[in-house]
């Protein structure tokens, strides 16, 4: 247990979560004080003895410990407490850090609602694990310890009896284990479910009205909810269903080795003394063995988020050997390059291609060639499976990769925009940066003449994803971007397919401005973007059946020539 903690916490919090835990392990111990007074109380009452000096000691000895206690209770507490959510914020942010290294299947395999579920909800749970459970289980599993030997100690006949009975629950112990884990793990995938279900509802919300799909939609999300509503029931009940015989059976056991301890008595085997000392330190051992029943039980049930956790954190991130490395040249080359996002379906086939330093490269295609995988595995968000891709003659596996992405821009057909002020969204380019470059650069994007005409100017913070702006404004907010970052390499994904004329015109004029002197490689569909590039390739089914610039393709009379040719026959067709 203890082991899977180190993994996730930082040493400095584990050491200080640890130290809380003794504080309330001591604190148990103090706790017992109060049955001895007890104790002492009710056999001087019995034997004639009790006197006002002994009752006012007792009182003091009392006063004494609970006073300790409360200097442990508030000591442990706030030091676990402190101590864990120092724990969570540093496991967050690790997290973050993490999972930016990993590679992009990762995200495709797991859904958001699966990835919110672990980031918030499992991490939340791991806090009440750490700074609750766990502390609150040991003081008690401690006390146990105390009290078992101590009526052991007292009458052994007796506190074996009591510890035989107790120990019929071990089995149901595990059984509840494994319940717990297995309907536990259920009803988290279901969590995760609901919430991709909500986040497809939420952010779609324009398209199900638009096809008249609310209500079906809205069907779907309660059904997900209905389920999570089921698990969560199933989850109780599965515990339950172990919970309570063993809760019964611990209530049992007080009375049935009561009533031996008194037939005992009654034939003089045991004392009254031993007898009472007995009941009284059976009956402490029965309360604290039905708390640490439930808290064993909950405990059980937030360890999953554990488990969790570590599934991301034991997730391969994507491997490097140079953390910085100063690239002689921009030259980029694909050199034999295969790549598959599905086992046994190639994307990309043994291709090869030089992208000059300084000069324009265009992609073009059908969808689904491999135009974009190419600059997917620029970029590393996938890594090739076989061939090398080189820049400056470096194997790009070697470099770390936001050391690698340090010197390429980029500018992409969909643009996401943070829920934040328009200045920190261009000032994301390169946050070393003062106001009055983020002006410059939003003027040479031609976005500062719109940005100067919203409420609050730079500062008007933006909707979420930047569905507060149009298309044409967010992209031009994604060249300022790139115009700030001043990058080597600039890469270029259907920047202007889903744009009219108008804006079209404005971000071909800022693209000249960020790709000037620059190694470019960009995919459009619209040729006449990419007429003037130094070479264009031509990609189909994941090979480049062609290669040159648009003279030499056009007189080739190939693929790239026929394209062409359609697409002025297109601007020529009226209605």
């Amino acid at each position: 247990m203890f082991k899977r903690i180190k993994l996730l916490i930082d040493a400095e919090s584990y050491k200080e979560i640890k130290k809380a835990s003794f504080l309330l392990i001591a604190d148990g111990i103090f706790h017992g004080f109060n049955y001895g007074m007890l104790f002492f109380t009710l056999l001087n009452l019995v034997n004639g003895t009790l006197t006002s000096n002994k009752v006012l000691k007792y009182t003091i000895i009392m006063i004494a410990a609970s006073l300790i206690r409360y200097f442990l209770l508030n000591k442990g507490y706030t030091k676990v407490q402190i101590s864990g959510s120092k724990a969570i914020k540093n496991l967050r942010i690790r997290m973050g850090d993490y999972i930016r290294d990993i590679n992009m299947g990762f995200f495709n395999k797991n859904n958001i609602g699966e990835l919110t579920n672990i980031m918030t909800n499992d991490l939340r749970d791991f806090e009440q694990w750490i700074t609750h459970m766990i502390p609150t289980s040991s003081k008690l599993l401690v006390l146990l310890i105390y009290l078992t030997i101590t009526i052991i100690a007292i009458q052994p006949k007796l506190g074996l009896i009591q510890i035989g009975i107790i120990a019929v629950c071990l089995p149901l112990i595990g059984f509840c284990s494994d319940a717990i884990k297995k309907t536990g793990y259920m009803s988290k995938k279901v969590r995760a479910r609901m919430l991709s279900r909500v986040i497809e509802y939420v952010k779609g919300m324009e398209c199900f009205k638009s096809f008249n799909l609310v209500g079906e939609s809205f069907k779907n999300l309660k059904n997900s909810l209905l389920d999570l509503k089921k698990e969560s029931i199933r989850l109780e009940l599965n515990a339950a269903k172990y919970v309570m015989p063993m809760t019964i059976i611990i209530n049992i056991s007080f009375p049935i080795v009561m009533a031996i301890g008194v037939n005992d008595f009654i034939r003089g085997s045991i004392d009254a003394e031993n007898l009472m000392m007995f009941v009284i330190m059976s009956l402490a051992l029965t309360n604290i063995m039905r708390g640490f029943i439930k808290i064993y039980a909950e405990s059980r049930y937030f360890s999953l988020s554990c488990d969790k956790l570590l599934s991301i954190i034991e997730t391969p991130q994507i491997s490097h050997d140079l953390e910085k490395y100063n690239f002689k040249n921009y030259d980029i080359e694909f050199k034999n390059v295969d790549f598959e996002y599905i086992e046994g379906k190639q994307v990309l086939k043994n291709i090869s291609f030089l992208a000059k330093e300084n000069q324009r490269t265009a992609l073009v295609g059908e969808s689904g060639s491999g135009k974009s995988t190419v600059l997917n595995l620029i970029t590393r968000f996938w890594d090739a499976g076989s061939g090398e891709i080189t820049i400056g003659g470096l194997d790009v596996k070697k470099l770390y990769v936001d050391e690698l992405l340090r010197h390429i821009s980029m500018v992409f057909q969909d643009v996401y925009l943070l829920q934040d002020t328009i200045y920190e969204n261009i000032r994301m380019g390169n946050e070393n940066v003062s106001k009055e470059d983020v002006v410059n650069a939003a003027k040479l994007a031609n976005c500062h003449d719109f940005i100067m005409k919203l409420p609050e100017g730079y500062d008007t913070v933006i909707q979420e994803g930047g569905e507060s702006l149009s298309g044409g404004e967010k992209q031009r907010i994604s060249i300022a971007r790139a115009i700030l970052k001043d990058a080597p390499i600039v890469l270029l994904d259907e920047a202007t397919a889903s744009l009219d004329a108008d804006n079209e015109y404005e971000i071909q004029n800022a693209i000249k401005k960020i790709t000037k002197d620059k190694t470019v490689l960009v995919i459009a569909h619209r040729l006449n973007t990419i007429k003037d590039s130094d070479q264009i390739l031509v990609f189909e089914d994941g090979n480049i059946i062609e290669g040159g610039s648009h003279d030499e393709l056009i007189v080739k009379g190939g693929k790239y020539s026929g394209m062409y040719k359609s697409m002025c026959e297109a601007k020529e067709w009226q209605i």
